[in-house]
């Protein structure tokens, strides 16, 4: 048994399938912006992440080298340093002997190898001298020295604040005031007493900033 269908109703089912078909532009329009939506909402969460995660891997490096030069110094029994510097631009450390200057290639990156660009962070210590600290985290310009003796101990250690000791902070730069970090993201590494203790601090102990 044969059914026939109109060449009118035929169009009319062709039209219906091809509205029921995909989305419509007002529906693809309200899509776009609620994914809009949701990600300004998310942004500036993932990007406090993201910070969090630059300033913790450059915060551990830090804690490293610095863990490397006191165990070079009981090891070996020898006064061992390990210096910090910025240059052009990039933060770098040197473990060396003290009373020695470090070679080009004892200096290494703090950022170099682990995903961060040197624009990323702020890398900044209390370090006025060697083992002297003032106050106040500055920004990491001129070489700063920390020294262990053979015993690990910190070398004719000066600390002006048993609170901070010897600290090296990193954070996220400011950009309205490049000497100045933002404080919700900063991390320092501590030695507080002449023992040569190392204590990280993640919860705003750091050394205040100027």
């Amino acid at each position: 048994m044969f059914t026939y269908i109109k060449m009118e109703d035929h169009q009319s089912l062709k039209r219906k399938q091809n509205n029921d078909a995909g989305f419509t532009f007002m529906e693809l329009l309200i899509v776009i912006l609620m994914v809009g939506i949701l990600s300004s909402i998310a942004a500036p969460s993932w990007l406090a992440f993201v910070n969090r995660q630059r300033v913790s891997k450059v915060n551990e490096r830090v804690l490293s080298v610095i863990q490397e030069a006191q165990r070079q110094a009981k090891n070996k029994k020898l006064h061992y340093s390990v210096s910090f510097r910025m240059n052009d631009g990039v933060p770098e450390a040197a473990v060396h002997q003290d009373d020695t200057t470090p070679e080009t290639f004892q200096w290494q990156s703090l950022v170099g190898d682990l995903g961060v660009k040197p624009d990323q962070v702020w890398v900044g210590t209390n370090l006025i001298d060697d083992n002297t600290s003032g106050g106040t985290l500055l920004i990491l310009e001129d070489q700063q020295t920390i020294t262990f003796d053979d015993q690990g101990v910190l070398k004719n250690a000066q600390i002006a604040s048993e609170e901070f000791g010897l600290a090296i902070g990193v954070a996220v730069p400011n950009s309205n005031n490049k000497n100045n970090p933002i404080e919700s993201t900063k991390r320092c590494v501590k030695i507080k007493t002449i023992l040569g203790a190392l204590e990280t601090d993640r919860k705003g102990g750091c050394p205040p900033s100027t």
